[in-house]
């Protein structure tokens, strides 16, 4: 059975996934039991897209770039209806 450590113990990181096929008693209390889909891990894989919004800062540097005035205390979302619709940074709408 698979678990997932809470309280790491001599040569086991917090968090790591440890499969035993009997658990000890004394190691109950450090464990999580792992269940179901989680069970079965699969590698994080990179997504090459980049579907990524736009970060504030990303936005502000284009903003400046293009010298247009704005509000740094806005969000992100704000400073993007800022942009030109033709500009790359710009969210689409769907």
């Amino acid at each position: 059975m698979k678990y997932i450590v809470i309280r790491p113990w001599h040569g086991v990181e917090k968090g790591a996934v440890v499969d035993l096929k009997h658990l000890h008693p004394a190691l109950k209390t450090n464990v999580r039991l792992i269940g179901g889909e989680v069970a079965e891990l699969v590698p994080a894989t990179f997504d090459p897209a980049g579907n990524k919004p736009p970060t504030k800062g990303a936005i502000a540097k284009r903003l400046k770039e293009l010298q247009i005035e704005f509000d740094g205390r806005k969000s992100a979302e704000e400073l993007a209806a800022l942009l030109p619709d033709s500009d790359p940074l710009k969210p689409t709408t769907e």
